[in-house]
């Protein structure tokens, strides 16, 4: 086990004296195993193991069944390994496309999910950066949504709170409908004109309905496809 390592090789101690990114390859995989077996230390198993796949480059695509035909890797092991991957690959993929907000569809797909069959009215604010990423989304208000319990400073708190440049409203209709009514459309109007006096612009407010969604600033009713 990695405990019973002597301290100047024991990759736990030095990783909490140095740092993890202190630790070589065969150390890193060792911490994951945490034991080695009867004939080997844990440090030389994962060097057995990288050695078998022939180097960390080809871990990202290690299958469980070549995991599992390595003497000293069973199940638990070969599924921790596996976690430890798909994490990896998970950081990876969200890296590459770190949640741009780039259009109305883009805000759509990005709360449909959890918005359209809602049973009451939610009024949710997206936080955006200069590049259009996200940065956080926020529940402000769940009832029946008006000028007067939506305030700005709920919203525009969060939006300050990290530094946000642009925001973006969204709310639902229980009802299916997606076509804003004359308070929807008065709302956004106010509050683009703080946002502007705030310098952080309100890029949109989307209203989602069944399988539809309107955009106040485009102006424009869609289904889950195309322009209504």
């Amino acid at each position: 086990m990695i405990k019973s390592l002597p301290l100047e090789e024991n990759p736990r101690e030095k990783a909490l004296c140095y740092g993890v990114d202190s630790l070589n390859n065969v150390e890193l995989l060792a911490l994951i195993l945490r034991t080695g077996n009867k004939n080997e230390s844990v440090l030389e198993l994962a060097s057995r193991l990288l050695k078998h796949i022939d180097g960390m480059d080809n871990l990202m695509n290690v299958s469980y069944s070549s995991l599992v035909q390595i003497k000293g890797i069973k199940q638990a092991k070969a599924i921790e390994i596996l976690s430890i991957i798909e994490i990896a690959k998970r950081m990876k993929e969200k890296s590459v496309n770190p949640g741009k907000i780039l259009n109305p569809k883009d805000i759509y797909t990005e709360v449909k999910s959890e918005m359209m069959l809602l049973k009451q009215e939610h009024f949710v604010v997206l936080c955006l950066d200069n590049q259009n990423c996200l940065l956080k989304k926020k529940t402000i208000f769940k009832g029946s949504l008006n000028m007067s319990v939506v305030t700005p400073r709920e919203v525009f708190k969060e939006a300050i709170e990290v530094s946000s440049a642009k925001i973006v409203l969204v709310h639902n209709h229980p009802s299916g409908n997606a076509m804003p009514s004359h308070e929807d459309v008065e709302l956004t109007r106010h509050f683009c004109a703080l946002g502007e006096m705030m310098s952080i612009e309100v890029i949109d407010h989307i209203i989602i309905g069944w399988n539809q969604f309107y955009s106040i600033t485009a102006q424009r009713l869609y289904d889950d496809n195309n322009v209504i």
